[in-house]
């Protein structure tokens, strides 16, 4: 008998001890909601933004990018096509392009003198040339950006290559822009302000 007692003490004990537990809760029935479509811009995957005004030089505070990421990969001494994440910046005075490793990481100006780009439409135009980076960007010059502006308008895709001429840390980068309709309307846009 002792036993018995011991063993309900214990049963009520554990029983006392267990976590509660939720009462069943009725689904209520799914509503099913209809899509709303996503509004097409008419500058299709760009935009028009603003540089932060922190100098009070409003003179060139607006530009042109991409609504969204670019995504690519890049490969160096340490890593194999990682990931890379690209924001064009076009503004009235420069076509620039910046590049960010892992997604975060901003390629900063360092001992390379030259990045070679080549840029390859889906109609097999090709275009070769280089230029630099002098901060957190690739400039690209009037001409060679007027050339990219072109492929841009014709659509379609669109691929970069580019690899730096860097003694301690040579790198290539590749991405494509799948559709850069809006281009021009929002680089016209883009004349106005």
């Amino acid at each position: 008998m002792r036993i018995f007692i011991i063993l309900i003490i214990f049963s009520v004990f554990i029983v006392a001890c267990a976590p509660k537990q939720q009462k069943p809760v009725r689904s209520e029935p799914v509503k099913n909601d209809t899509v709303k479509p996503v509004p097409v811009s008419e500058f299709g995957m760009w935009k028009i933004a603003n540089y932060a005004k922190n100098m009070g030089d409003n003179r060139n505070s607006t530009y042109l990018t991409n609504t969204f990421a670019i995504w690519g990969t890049f490969s160096d001494n340490t890593n194999e096509k990682a990931e890379l994440k690209v924001k064009f910046l076009i503004d009235k005075e420069a076509f620039s392009i910046k590049l960010l490793e892992h997604g975060t990481k901003t390629v900063k100006k360092g001992d390379e003198n030259v990045y070679k780009i080549n840029v390859k439409s889906s109609a097999n135009q090709q275009l070769e040339f280089t230029a630099r980076n002098v901060s957190d960007r690739i400039f690209v010059n009037g001409a060679d950006a007027q050339k990219i502006i072109d492929l841009f308008n014709k659509g379609g895709v669109i691929s970069f290559s580019l690899v730096s001429d860097s003694k301690t840390s040579p790198a290539r980068y590749a991405f494509a822009i799948e559709n850069p309709d809006g281009f021009g309307s929002a680089l016209k846009k883009l004349s106005e302000y």
